[in-house]
């Protein structure tokens, strides 16, 4: 990975930032997001690899190979889902404990299931993630994937790297704004084209075809590699570093710590 340089995005500009995404989303995140993960659980994971174009896969393992796991550690995914990352950390590193988060019952209802079918054991908070139910200093590990271009950062970052252990590393992976004008306007008209036929091909409720405008503009208003490496800067966190995907940053892996001195 590579560390993508000093602060050029300034707090006042986060804030901004963060208050014109909920001015925009937060009828969409309330309401239509919970709709739709109570659609997806049974086809999420081939949704995926359907609207990717096969690339989801690829995507994932890239994003757990960058995980570095100790035995013992403690982990926590955030946004969770269906427990795709959860069930591969253990795969990687039996002896670890992962616990997974989400909002959606639904979503973590076929996680539990997923989990027992590999053999693996992932404790399921269903809660808010806005407001992590963990004291502080509680994990040696937490990873959130494919999920922060649904949250409030300014609301959800402080809060993970509160229950994150001093020197402990947080491990994020998304959908991003490409760092390139050209291949963001053809990503977003692919975007949409996506998820309008992956709806088609498996059935969806009316609520997620009613997301293909909103999954494109919600990487309008999102933050490049660039951008995103800086939020994690002012939110507190050290050592951070990015890798792009192919395609001028349209998936991005970073990696941060928590301060050993700040705690």
């Amino acid at each position: 990975m590579k560390d993508v340089g000093s602060i050029s995005m300034t707090l006042a500009r986060f804030d901004q930032r963060e208050k014109h995404r909920r001015s925009l989303f937060s009828h969409t995140w309330g309401e239509l997001i919970p709709k739709v993960f109570e659609d997806v659980p049974k086809y999420y994971r081939p949704g995926n690899i359907v609207a990717s174009l096969g690339l989801w896969e690829l995507w994932v393992w890239q994003f757990v190979r960058t995980i570095k796991l100790k035995p013992g550690y403690k982990a926590l995914d955030v946004c969770a889902g269906t427990n795709d990352v959860g069930i591969r950390l253990l795969q990687k590193q039996p002896d670890i404990s992962v616990t997974a988060i989400d909002r959606s019952k639904e979503m973590q209802e076929e996680g539990q299931n997923r989990a027992r079918k590999y053999g693996v054991h992932i404790d399921s908070v269903i809660h808010d993630v806005h407001e992590l139910p963990f004291p502080d200093n509680s994990f040696d590990v937490i990873t959130l994937q494919a999920a922060s271009r649904h949250l409030q950062l300014d609301k959800v970052l402080p809060e993970i790297l509160r229950v994150l252990k001093p020197g402990g590393n947080f491990y994020h992976c998304d959908m991003l704004k490409p760092s390139t004008g050209i291949v963001e306007w053809f990503y977003l008209r692919f975007l949409r084209l996506s998820v309008a036929w992956t709806a088609l091909i498996f059935g969806s409720t009316e609520a997620s075809r009613n997301c293909g405008a909103y999954f494109k503009d919600a990487i309008t208003n999102f933050y490049t590699p660039e951008e995103l490496s800086d939020v994690f800067r002012l939110v507190g966190f050290t050592n951070v570093s990015c890798k792009k995907s192919i395609w001028g940053g349209m998936v991005g892996y970073h990696k941060s710590q928590c301060d050993l001195v700040a705690k």
